[in-house]
C-alpha cells in the first residue's frame, strides 16, 4: 500500500482556498468584537468574552467549515440574552478597575440598559459572519 503525500486524501485545511477564507473571516470577526469590547472600556475582560462568545456560537461557526454548507441559524433571543449577561457580569467583576469618565458613564449606562446597545453590535457581527459565508458559498456553487 503507497500513500501519496499531498493527495486529496492527505490534504491539510490550511491547503484548501475556503478554510484559508474562513479563517480570514473568523479573525475578521473575533478583531471587530475585541474592538467594541476595547471601545466600551471592557479591556481587562476581553479576551475572555470572546472566548464564552466563540464556546456559546462554536456549534454555529463549526458549520461554516465544514463541506456540508448548510443554512446557518440566525442568533436567537436566547443568545442575546446570553452576551447580555456575559457582559453584564464581566463588567461587575471589572467595575472596581479606575476608567476615563466618558468609559465609566458608558458602561455604568450600559449596566442600566442591560448593554443591550453593545450586544446588539456582537449578535450583528455574528449574524454578518454567519450569512455572509453562507452567501458566498451559494454565490460560488
Amino acid at each position: 500500500m503507497t500513500f501519496r503525500i499531498g493527495g486529496p486524501m492527505n490534504s491539510l485545511p490550511i491547503e484548501s482556498t475556503r478554510w484559508r477564507e474562513h479563517l480570514k473571516q473568523r479573525i475578521g470577526l473575533e478583531t471587530t468584537i475585541l474592538r467594541a469590547l476595547i471601545q466600551w472600556g471592557m479591556a481587562e475582560s476581553a479576551s475572555d468574552i470572546c472566548r464564552s462568545l466563540d464556546e456559546h456560537f462554536g456549534e454555529a461557526l463549526e458549520a461554516q467549515t465544514n463541506s456540508s454548507w448548510r443554512q446557518p441559524v440566525r442568533p436567537s433571543g436566547q443568545d442575546r440574552t446570553f452576551v447580555r449577561e456575559l457582559l453584564r457580569e464581566a463588567y461587575l467583576r471589572t467595575r472596581e478597575i479606575p476608567r476615563r469618565g466618558v468609559t465609566q458613564e458608558r458602561l455604568h449606562d450600559g449596566l442600566l440598559t442591560g448593554f443591550e446597545e453593545l450586544s446588539l453590535e456582537i449578535i450583528q457581527c455574528y449574524d454578518g459572519f454567519l450569512f455572509k459565508t453562507a452567501c458566498s458559498a451559494e454565490k460560488a456553487a
